[in-house]
């Protein structure tokens, strides 16, 4: 994935850190891991291809998966993907999104609802270029389920269109490594075609990215005021502020994000 670690190398993520381990992936235990581990049996057990495989679990904890070959995009390298790489993200996220429904954990969940009640699901919670795996220009799984969470699905997707598309101003630090400034309609687009949204949904999707923002906006200010190491040092990076210029863009384009929407759905 990416640059591949060597054999039990850590490699530190946005929170988390994992070490792979031939083909194997180690995660440190986390307060989403039992629920992670039903949800990836569950998985399993339904055929959906696009997740790892839990392996088995350490005695602190942590918890082994299979690691999954391909590419995935650095932070700097969404520019990379085209119309049909981003079709078969949401083609990938809408088979996830069959896959889980009527699936309720025994365990909890670090944040939010802890029971799957009315249309809600168990999301992913973090689609985006960093956590998805890619052959060939398909998108073939996605990695990294500790953020897992109870909500409607269209928060998915709509997570996913804000990383993706990306959602942020033309001179937003995300930017910065793009060639080009991005077509963040026909990349939407492209998002909820492969998705197969129906237009109803498709007009509530700026709302929705708009509240994902907004929503990680708040735990990520909660996680650092509490003095989790990983969130107060995300908070010196600047992280509250790049996703407060995130949020006002979500904002200004939601007119951009509805009619790119309603262009992709079915």
């Amino acid at each position: 994935m990416g640059s591949e670690p060597g054999e039990g190398e850590a490699v530190a993520g946005r929170v988390t850190e994992f070490v792979r381990v031939g083909d194997e992936v180690v995660r440190p235990a986390t307060p989403n891991s039992e629920s992670m581990k039903q949800l990836l049996a569950h998985l399993k057990e339904h055929g959906f291809e696009g997740a790892p495989r839990v392996v088995g679990s350490q005695p602190d904890g942590a918890v082994r998966l299979t690691w999954i070959e391909g590419w995935v995009p650095e932070e700097a390298e969404g520019w990379k993907l085209e119309a049909e790489a981003l079709e078969s993200v949401g083609s990938l996220l809408h088979a996830y999104h069959d896959s889980v429904r009527g699936f309720a954990p025994k365990a909890g969940f670090e944040e939010g609802p802890q029971a799957v009640v009315g249309d809600d699901i168990v999301c992913h919670g973090d689609i985006a270029p960093r956590n998805t795996v890619f052959r060939n220009a398909q998108a073939v799984a996605f990695i990294d389920w500790d953020g897992i969470w109870i909500a409607p699905a269209l928060w998915d997707l709509g997570h996913a269109l804000w990383q993706f598309a990306p959602v942020c101003e033309d001179n937003d630090p995300w930017l910065q490594q793009w060639p080009d400034q991005p077509n963040q309609a026909a990349r939407i687009t492209a998002l909820v075609r492969g998705y197969r949204l129906a237009p109803s949904e498709a007009q509530q999707l700026p709302e929705m990215v708009v509240e994902v923002i907004a929503g990680c906006h708040r735990s990520v200010a909660r996680k650092a005021a509490a003095g989790i190491p990983e969130f107060a040092r995300m908070e010196r990076e600047g992280t509250l502020d790049v996703l407060t210029g995130q949020l006002q863009a979500a904002k200004r384009l939601r007119p951009l994000i509805q009619e790119a929407a309603l262009a992709g759905a079915a």
